[in-house]
C-alpha cells in the first residue's frame, strides 16, 4: 500500500495564545471556536506558547511562534524580510510537507504586515490558509481552515475584518485563483480521522476494517467537493486497493475505472503516477504479474519524473517537499518492480531495483518506517533465489525486528515468517521452511477472525514443504503428525463469502440488543485506538533525534498499553455476557479430533486448497488424514470445470455431448494422490472451492471410459454416496446437533412468484442477465430489480408433484404466484415443517445491481417496501436470522451454482451457511436449470426413496441411478445438476409417495 505519511493525514496539533479555552469568534459557518494551550509541548523561553484553534472542539488551526534574528520593518518595505523569515521558518518547512500552495499574497491591516499563503492540504484536499506577521523580534504563523478566519484574526490580536458573513466570505475567496469550500471543522477531523485510521488499518493488513474507513472519507469528500473532486479520487482509489485485497476484484476494477478519467485531467502528475502505483498493485492481488509490473514500471517512471530536481540530477539546490514525497513513492514502486520481476525471473533486475528502493527509504525521512521491512522482504527473497541463503535470513530478521518494533507481534511480523517460510521452501528447505511456518501460525491463531490472516497462496508453499517432506518419512506415525498439523494450518484459510454471511449475522444479532452493540462498538473502537498509537509511536520514533518529544512517545506508549488491555476485556465481557453472539462472529477453530470423532468407518471427507499455479486435496477418515499435490492451479481448474460445464448446456434444443474422457481426466487430477483414503468408502462428503464449487462431483468418471454410452461409464455416483458441505466447520455443527423437537408438517413450498411483469423486461419463461441501471440506495431492494427476471410458471407443478408424493395438502402447503411473498413465508411457523421448498430464482452478489448477498427471489411487494423484511429478496443475512427445524431444504430452478463466466457457485457456499445457521440439516441444490419434466423424474425418486433410504444422500443417489439407467436420462444434464449439501447423514422420514409421473420433457 502506498500512500502519503499516515501522519500528513492527522489532525493539525497545536494550543492557544492566552488563557485556555479563551473563546473566539465563531467561525463562518457557525462554529464556536475558542483558543487552547498545545498540551505537548513546552513552551519556549521567551516566546508565547504555541496554540490550538478548536471550532466546535474539534481542531480548525494552529498558531506557531518563532525567535526572528531581526526585527522586519513595517509596511510594504518589510515584505522581502518577512518573507525571506517565513520562508526559512521551521514552521513553513514543517507545513509543507502536507501542503500545496498557490503563490503568496499580502493584506495590510493598519501597520501590520500580514503574508498570505493559500494553501490545500495533500490529504483530502482541504482548503488551509497561511498567515503569517512580525511582532518585534517573534515571528507568528497560523495554518487554519478559511471557515474559521474570524476566530484566527481574534487570536491573533487583529481587528474584525470588515462587512459581514458574504464580505468575508468574498475577501478569503480572493486568496485563491479558484472557488473554495468552506468545510466545518467537523467534518474536516472526521474526515482525516477517517483516512488515518483507515491507513492503519491497511498497514495492519485489516482491510475490510480500511474499506468500511476509506468509504465514509469518500462520503464526506464528495458531498463537499462533488464526485469529479481529485481527491476523492484519491481515495477511490485507496477503497479499490482495500476491495482488491479482499479478493473482490471485479468491485475492485470497478473503482478504479471511476478514478481514473478524473485523475487522468489532474493537473497533478502525482495523481496519475499514483494510479499507476495501486494498479500494480491491484494485478498482483489477482495473478497478473505482468501487467502489475508494466505498472509499476510506469509508476516508477512517474515518480522519477517528479523527484528530479527542474535543473536535472546536477541540480544541487534542496529538494521541494514534492520530490521528497515523489521520493518514498518511488521507492515502494521500485520495490513492487523488485518483487514482479523477481516472479518472472529476472533475478538480477529485482535485486538493483529493490537495492534503490532500500537506499531511497535509508536517504529520505519522513515516510512510514515499515515500508523500509517491506523492502528488506524483497531483499531476502531474492537473495535466495541466488542461492545465499544466509544473506536471506539477516535481511528477514532486520525486517521482522523493525515490524517487531513498530507494531508488536501481529499480521506484519506473521508476513515476514511467511515469507521467510516460502523462501526456504523455493529452495527445498523444507524443515526450515515447516519450522518458520509454525512460528508464523502461532501468531495467526491469536488475531480476531476478521483479519482473515491467510488466503490459498500463502499456505501454498507450505502445503508443498509439507507433502515433499512426507515423501521422505517411513513411519506412518509421523507422517499423520505432519499431517495433522497441516490440517490445523489449513482451517486459518477462511472463505470471504461464509464470512461475509458471517459478519452480516452478527451485524443482525448485534442490531436486535442494544447492549451487545454498545459493547461491539467500544471494542472496534478501542481496537482502532491502540493501532493508531502504535503507528503514531512509530512515526515520533522515525524523526530525527532533535526533533522528537519523549512526552509525546510516552503517550502514545502508554495509549498502548491502556487500549489493548480495555480490547481484552470487552472481548472477555462479549464472550461470557453474550455467548450466542460469540459463537457467531468469532467461531471456534475446528480440531482435526473433532471431525474425525462425527465421521462413520466408511466414511470420508474432501477439502481443496486451490492456488494460482498448484493446488493440494485433504481427505479426512477417522482413522486416518491423507493430503495430496494437484497438478492445476486455479486457472487450469477453472477451465477445466467450464469445459465439462459446457458438456452440460442445450444448444439448438438438444443437450451438448459430455465430455467422459476429461471427466476422468479431472477426476484423477483431483483425487488420484488420496486414492489411498477413498478405498473402502461408500459416503464421500466434499467441501467445495473456488472453481469446484460449480461443479457437482457425482458426474466425475473414475475410470476411463470404454464406450460413448453414459449407462456405462463409472460415475463416482456408482461408486459412493456424494454429499456437499460448505465447510468442514459446518459439518462438524451439522453432525454435533439434531432439533429438540421433530417438525409434525411435511412441506412449506414456494414456486412461481410473479416476475417477468410486462414492461419490466421480463420474459416468461426465458433466463435473462439482469443489466439494470436502477441502483439500491437503501437496503430495501427495488422491486423493478425483481421483477426484470424472468418468470417460472413450470415450477409450480413441480412442486405440487412434491407435495403429492410427501402426502402433504397442497393448498395449505405450497404458496404460489402473488402469495409465494417474503411475507407469507415471515408468517409461518417455520420450526413446523420438515421439507422447505423454493422452486425460484436464487441470485449470486452482483447479479442485480449493488446486490451484495446471495438470496432468494419471491414476489415483490405491490406497494413500495419499507425494510428489507418485506421487500421480496430473501437475503442470506436474513436467512441467518431465522429459526428454522428442517431436514431438508430445496432450491430448485436456482441456477444458484452456476454463475456463468465467473463460476458464482462459491456463493452456494455463503447461501448454504445461513440456512444451515438458521436451523436446516440439510439442502438439495441446483447447479442448473432442469426441464421440469426431469426436475420432476428427480424428485419422484427422491422423495419415494427417502423412507427407506439411510439418508437424504442415498435418497438422491437412488433417484440419480434409476435416471442413469434409462438411455433418455443417462446424460448427467438431467440426474446431476442437483447436490445435496449438509451432513449428508440426516434422514427424513414422510409418508408412503403417491405414484409421481416420471416423463422428460
Amino acid at each position: 500500500m502506498i500512500a502519503l505519511s499516515l501522519f500528513a493525514a492527522a489532525a493539525v496539533a497545536a494550543a492557544t495564545p492566552v488563557v485556555p479555552g479563551t473563546p473566539l469568534a465563531a467561525s463562518l459557518i457557525g462554529e464556536s471556536c475558542d483558543a487552547r494551550p498545545r498540551p505537548d509541548l513546552k513552551p519556549v523561553p521567551g516566546l508565547p506558547a504555541d496554540i490550538i484553534i478548536n471550532c466546535a472542539d474539534k481542531p480548525a488551526g494552529t498558531i506557531r511562534f518563532t525567535t526572528l534574528s531581526a526585527q522586519i520593518p513595517a509596511g510594504e518595505s518589510g515584505k522581502f524580510a518577512l518573507t525571506t523569515a517565513f520562508n526559512n521558518s521551521r514552521t513553513w518547512t514543517d507545513a509543507k510537507q502536507k501542503l500545496t500552495c498557490d503563490p503568496q499574497t499580502w493584506l495590510m491591516e493598519g501597520t501590520t504586515l500580514i503574508l498570505i499563503m493559500p494553501c490545500r492540504a495533500r490529504v483530502g484536499g482541504w482548503p488551509t490558509l497561511v498567515m503569517a506577521k512580525a511582532d518585534g523580534n517573534v515571528l507568528t504563523v497560523a495554518e487554519v481552515g478559511p471557515s474559521s478566519y474570524p476566530a484566527l484574526r481574534v487570536a491573533l490580536k487583529l481587528p474584525p475584518a470588515p462587512g459581514g458573513r458574504v464580505e468575508q466570505i468574498a475577501q478569503i475567496q480572493s486568496f485563491w485563483a479558484q472557488k473554495i469550500v468552506l468545510a466545518s471543522a467537523v467534518d474536516i477531523d472526521r474526515e482525516r480521522s477517517l483516512l488515518r485510521d483507515a491507513r492503519t488499518a491497511t498497514s495492519l493488513a485489516r482491510y475490510e476494517e480500511a474499506e468500511d474507513l476509506f468509504r465514509k472519507a469518500l462520503e464526506i469528500q464528495t458531498r463537499l467537493f462533488g464526485e469529479d473532486d481529485a481527491t476523492a479520487a484519491d481515495i477511490l482509489i485507496d477503497l479499490a486497493l482495500a476491495v482488491s485485497n479482499q479478493g473482490r476484484v471485479d468491485e475492485a476494477e470497478a473503482l478504479f475505472r471511476r478514478a481514473a478519467p478524473i485523475m487522468a485531467q489532474s493537473v497533478n502528475p502525482s495523481d496519475r503516477a499514483r494510479l499507476s502505483t495501486y494498479r500494480g498493485y491491484e494485478a498482483a492481488n489477482r495473478g497478473d504479474f505482468e501487467s502489475a509490473l508494466a505498472n509499476a514500471a510506469a509508476a516508477s517512471s512517474a515518480w522519477r519524473t517528479i523527484a528530479t530536481p527542474p535543473g536535472g540530477t546536477g541540480d544541487t539546490s534542496a529538494p521541494t517537499t514534492t520530490m521528497l514525497v515523489a521520493e518514498g513513492e518511488l521507492a515502494m514502486t521500485r520495490n513492487l518492480e523488485a518483487r514482479m520481476m523477481l516472479r518472472a525471473g529476472n533475478i538480477d533486475g529485482a535485486y538493483v531495483a529493490a537495492g534503490e528502493a532500500l537506499l531511497t527509504l535509508d536517504r529520505i525521512e519522513g515516510e512510514p518506517r515499515w515500508w523500509r521491512s517491506d523492502v528488506l522482504v524483497t531483499l531476502g527473497s531474492i537473495v535466495i533465489a541466488q542461492k545465499r541463503v544466509a544473506a536471506a535470513e539477516v535481511y528477514f530478521s532486520s525486517a521482522l525486528a523493525l515490524r517487531q518494533q513498530i507494531f508488536g507481534e501481529g499480521v506484519g511480523t506473521m508476513r515476514v515468517r511467511s515469507a521467510l517460510g516460502k523462501a526456504y521452501q523455493q529452495e527445498n528447505l523444507n524443515t526450515s521452511a515447516i519450522v518458520t511456518y509454525r512460528q508464523a501460525f502461532k501468531i495467526a491463531k491469536t488475531l480476531p477472525r476478521e483479519q482473515n490472516p491467510f488466503n490459498n497462496n500463502d499456505l501454498i508453499p507450505f502445503a508443498t514443504a509439507v507433502t515433499d517432506f512426507a515423501k521422505t518419512l517411513t513411519d506412518p506415525k509421523e507422517k499423520q503428525g505432519l499431517y495433522a498439523e497441516a490440517f490445523d494450518a489449513f482451517q486459518l484459510i477462511r472463505s470471504p463469502l461464509i464470512d461475509k454471511t458471517i459478519d452480516q449475522t452478527s451485524a443482525r444479532l448485534a442490531a436486535s440488543d442494544p447492549a451487545i452493540a454498545l459493547l461491539i462498538r467500544e471494542l472496534q473502537e478501542s481496537d482502532r485506538a491502540a493501532s493508531t498509537a502504535r503507528v503514531r509511536l512509530a512515526g515520533q520514533q522515525s524523526l530525527p533525534q532533535a526533533e522528537r518529544s519523549a512526552v509525546t512517545e510516552d503517550q502514545f506508549s502508554e495509549a498502548v498499553k491502556t487500549f489493548t488491555a480495555k480490547s481484552i476485556e470487552l472481548r472477555k465481557t462479549i464472550d461470557v455476557r453474550f455467548p450466542d453472539f460469540a459463537a457467531v462472529s468469532a467461531p471456534k477453530t475446528l480440531t482435526l479430533d473433532a471431525l474425525r470423532a462425527r465421521l462413520g468407518p466408511t466414511e470420508a471427507i474432501v477439502s481443496f486448497l486451490i492456488g494460482r499455479n498448484r493446488s493440494f486435496v485433504q481427505l479426512v477418515r477417522r482413522e486416518a488424514i491423507y493430503i495430496g499435490q494437484i497438478p492445476l492451479g486455479d486457472a487450469e481448474m477453472r477451465l477445466a470445470v467450464k469445459g465439462l460445464r459446457r458438456s452440460l448446456e442445450i444448444q439448438g434444443g438438444s443437450v451438448n455431448d459430455f465430455d467422459l474422457a476429461a471427466s476422468n481426466q479431472l477426476y484423477n487430477d483431483l483425487l488420484s494422490d488420496v486414492a489411498e483414503g477413498l478405498q473402502g468408502i461408500d459416503h464421500l462428503v466434499i467441501v467445495p472451492a473456488g472453481p469446484l464449487s460449480s461443479l457437482p462431483f457425482s458426474l466425475l468418471v473414475t475410470a476411463p471410459p470404454k464406450s460413448d454410452d453414459y449407462r456405462a461409464a463409472s460415475w463416482l455416483v456408482n461408486r459412493v454416496t456424494v454429499s456437499h458441505t460448505p465447510s468442514l466447520a459446518a459439518f462438524v455443527a451439522l453432525r454435533s446437533t439434531r432439533p429438540a423437537k421433530v417438525p409434525d408438517l411435511a412441506l412449506l413450498a414456494f414456486a412461481n412468484p410473479v416476475l417477468g411483469a410486462p414492461g419490466h423486461g421480463g420474459s416468461a419463461g426465458k433466463s435473462i442477465t439482469v443489466a439494470n441501471d436502477t441502483c439500491r440506495n437503501s437496503p430495501v431492494m427495488p422491486a423493478e430489480l425483481l421483477l426484470s427476471l424472468s418468470s417460472l410458471p413450470d415450477t409450480l407443478q413441480e412442486v405440487q408433484t412434491v407435495a403429492r408424493a410427501l402426502g402433504a395438502d397442497p393448498a395449505s402447503s405450497i404458496h404460489q404466484g402473488a402469495e409465494a411473498n417474503e411475507t407469507t413465508f415471515r408468517g409461518q411457523d417455520l420450526a413446523r415443517y420438515r421439507i422447505l421448498y423454493f422452486a425460484t430464482h436464487g441470485l449470486l452478489p452482483g447479479e442485480l445491481k449493488c446486490q451484495a448477498e446471495p438470496g432468494m427471489v419471491l414476489t415483490p411487494p405491490a406497494k413500495v417496501a419499507t425494510e428489507r423484511a418485506g421487500d421480496g429478496l430473501l437475503e442470506a443475512s436474513e436467512i441467518a436470522s431465522l429459526s428454522i427445524n428442517a431436514d431438508l431444504v430445496v432450491l430448485s430452478a436456482c441456477n444458484t451454482a452456476s454463475g456463468g463466466g465467473a463460476l458464482g457457485g462459491e456463493s452456494l457456499s455463503g447461501l448454504s451457511e445461513a440456512f444451515f445457521r438458521a436451523g436446516a440439516r440439510n439442502m438439495l441444490i441446483s447447479h442448473w436449470q432442469v426441464p421440469s419434466g426431469a426436475t420432476t423424474a428427480l424428485m419422484s425418486g427422491l422423495f419415494g426413496s427417502l423412507a427407506t433410504a439411510g439418508s437424504s444422500a442415498d435418497a438422491l443417489r437412488i433417484s440419480q441411478l434409476k435416471l442413469i439407467s434409462e438411455e433418455r436420462t443417462a446424460h448427467p444434464f438431467f440426474w446431476a445438476a442437483f447436490v445435496l449439501m449438509g451432513d449428508g447423514s440426516g434422514s427424513t422420514s414422510v409418508a408412503a409417495p403417491a405414484q409421481m409421473a416420471e416423463v422428460v420433457k
